[in-house]
């Protein structure tokens, strides 16, 4: 205890304002999985001018003025206003969260247009992370408000947030068990910045393909009907003659080399000519499939999942998933409703 004007000063030094710095930590995170280490370290790097100019100004002063005799006047001048500093430092995590949230939802999009099996790419679990954090962090600013007017003395704020983290941790600690790395093609990260500069930020998920319509030319405006068709034909007979959805690790860049075209002219067609989406053609195939073995009785003969796997599937969660999305029960009652009904 005769040291704690040391370990108060190293917790000041190294844990005052850190907001600055989680924040924008939170959206480079992210985009440090998709993107490479030159494209994001000088905007991180710049984002982070916040936290620096807090470290220096306010925290080494801070540190000082805990562990010696200095700066004495200027702690008492911080303690009045540290409560406003706060709120500040919670809004700009607030505004963080927000670009990360709208990115994450970007990389979603972008994902379903271009992978079936979606098991391998999930970051639903930091999606959970950052709202969590975000509700903490709205809690801790409504708690600070009400500080700045009134005398708090039957509680400690930072002993409830900290609470709070410890219990979102935990939580996490299940969800983060199942994160795992992202790899998607060069040409989706130039279609995640196509998506940034033309979506109403208002507005993110109904104006995307409004506002993509009016700023990119499409490649297959140029193809005559005839040739569309044509297409059309040859994607359909990749999936019902050759069965190229029974690969688990198909996505649309070996489906477009198939079919002797651009994954942008692939995409292309299948979200404008098609209106559908990657995901949604090469699972409602694997459904399809399933679904006949199902009405065959292979059932009787093997199991459920084992004739997902044969369908493409990779894996029992995300089967059970999208199986249930696109019929709306499991399909261990999808197979005892058909028993019943025939």
């Amino acid at each position: 205890m005769h040291k704690i004007r040391i370990t108060g000063g190293i917790a000041i030094l190294f844990g005052h304002g850190v907001g600055y710095l989680l924040g924008p930590s939170f959206l480079y995170l992210v985009k440090s999985l998709v993107f490479s280490k030159e494209k994001i370290l000088r905007p991180y790097l710049k984002s982070l001018i916040p936290f620096t100019i807090v470290f220096v100004l306010c925290n080494i002063p801070l540190c000082i003025a805990m562990t010696t005799d200095y700066l004495d006047s200027y702690h008492k001048v911080y303690i009045t206003l540290e409560i406003p500093f706060n709120i500040l430092e919670n809004f700009f995590i607030i505004y963080y969260i927000f670009k990360t949230l709208q990115f994450l939802n970007r990389l979603r999009i972008s994902i379903q247009e271009n992978y079936a099996n979606l098991s391998s790419q999930n970051l639903q679990w930091y999606k959970h992370f950052i709202i969590g954090f975000l509700i903490i962090v709205i809690i801790d600013s409504l708690l600070s408000v009400y500080e700045l007017f009134f005398t708090v003395d039957l509680w400690n704020i930072g002993t409830i947030i900290a609470f709070m983290l410890f219990f979102l941790y935990l939580y996490l600690g299940y969800k983060g068990l199942y994160q795992s790395q992202i790899l998607i093609p060069s040409f989706l990260l130039d279609q995640l910045d196509e998506t940034k500069s033309t979506l109403n930020e208002s507005n993110l998920v109904t104006d995307q393909n409004t506002q993509k319509e009016k700023t990119i030319v499409r490649q297959l405006d140029s193809l005559k009907p005839q040739e569309i068709e044509k297409l059309k034909r040859k994607l359909e007979y990749l999936l019902k003659e050759d069965k190229v959805y029974l690969n688990e690790d198909l996505n649309l860049t070996q489906l477009s080399e198939y079919m002797n075209i651009s994954n942008k002219k692939l995409s292309e067609l299948l979200n404008h000519y098609l209106n559908t989406s990657f995901y949604d053609l090469i699972n409602d195939y694997r459904i399809n499939t399933i679904k006949e073995r199902l009405e065959n009785g292979d059932a009787e003969k093997f199991t459920i999942i084992s004739i997902a796997y044969d369908a493409g599937f990779k894996s029992k969660a995300s089967f059970y998933r999208i199986f249930k999305q696109k019929e709306g029960i499991s399909p261990s009652c999808y197979n005892k409703k058909f028993q019943q009904v025939s």
